[in-house]
């Protein structure tokens, strides 16, 4: 744990005791509309979880230049982590703390209790993709981006799965709630899903009340990339016996076997092929790591055992 918070501590600028321990940057700046000024007071908003007031400091009141520094841009990018529902330190606690293999209903309980503004997060991917590719970014941005992802994945799921808010999806699977079958209006949205290997599957002649559409099913494809992209820097906080972690690893290793070597690290919606949304409904499914309780390792004749109902090349 102490490996984690000393982590954290020098985390870019985003964990909010960041200027507490400062000293105070006005004691050298006459000017209160300087550009050094002007961010001491963004920073101190981003530790009072001010996070628009902090956003707009930096957005619309700093000089482009100043404003186009890489620190900076790392702490607006967790002024709109903030502002999205979480805090790091909360998160990799929780998976140290708290670990565990089932790992998508695991990201749902993380946010709990939060009010979730996904588009915040979607922000800050944004701003620290900007930053370079994964080999050009350091490892405590690679490390923010394993979380965001997770949030991503969280957010997007307890949006629609827990209108409760209370970590848990509601209802009974299958009746109430259902991951693997889209019922927007798309193709194969009534009885049958047209994925694209090994054939349709058939979906339940009534749609449960609440289902994971195909753009919410690859914004979880997408924030599952942001992890599997930065997984190195994920495994560099936790413990190698970490289960979330090794679940995350196993997870990165199914995917391939049916998606493809590589082909599990799309970061944005666009970049998700029919194959990978299809592998990552059925992971959503999967006892022991989904909401399920079907083994995609089996064949399934009886069209009422489960989503996957046949099985899955590569498991």
């Amino acid at each position: 744990m102490k490996s984690v918070k000393q982590a954290f501590i020098i985390l870019l600028s985003l964990v909010l005791t960041t200027s507490c321990a400062q000293p105070n940057l006005l004691t050298d700046v006459s000017d209160t509309d300087s550009d050094d000024a002007l961010y001491y007071e963004a920073k101190k908003k981003l530790d009072a979880l001010e996070w628009d007031e902090a956003i707009d400091i930096i957005e619309n009141q700093l000089s482009p230049t100043y404003a186009a520094k890489v620190s900076v841009k790392e702490t607006l990018a967790g002024a709109y982590a903030g502002k999205c529902g979480f805090t790091f330190v909360d998160i990799l606690s929780g998976m140290q703390n708290s670990p565990s293999a089932n790992i998508f209903p695991f990201f749902v309980s993380i946010f709990g209790g939060n009010t979730l503004d996904t588009a915040s997060c979607d922000q800050a991917i944004s701003i620290i993709s900007g930053l370079g590719t994964v080999l050009q970014r350091t490892q405590d941005q690679n490390l923010f981006m394993t979380i965001l992802g997770i949030a991503r994945i969280g957010t997007t799921l307890g949006a629609k799965l827990d209108p409760t808010n209370d970590g848990v999806a509601d209802g009974v699977y299958n009746t109430d709630f259902n991951v693997c079958h889209n019922y927007s209006g798309g193709p194969g949205s009534a009885a049958t899903d047209g994925w694209p290997q090994p054939g349709p599957i058939p979906a339940p002649v009534v749609a449960p009340t609440r289902t994971v559409t195909d753009i919410e099913a690859k914004k979880v494809a997408s924030g599952i990339g942001l992890i599997f992209e930065n997984i190195s820097a994920l495994a560099s906080v936790l413990s190698g016996d970490n289960s979330t972690l090794t679940a995350l690893q196993d997870a990165l290793g199914q995917c391939e076997l049916v998606a493809g070597a590589g082909n599990c690290t799309a970061t944005n919606e666009a970049a998700v092929t029919d194959e990978l949304l299809y592998t990552i409904r059925v992971l959503m499914d999967a006892n022991g790591m989904g909401f399920g309780t079907c083994d995609p390792t089996k064949v399934y004749p009886d069209a009422a055992a489960c989503c996957p109902r046949l099985k899955i090349p590569g498991f």
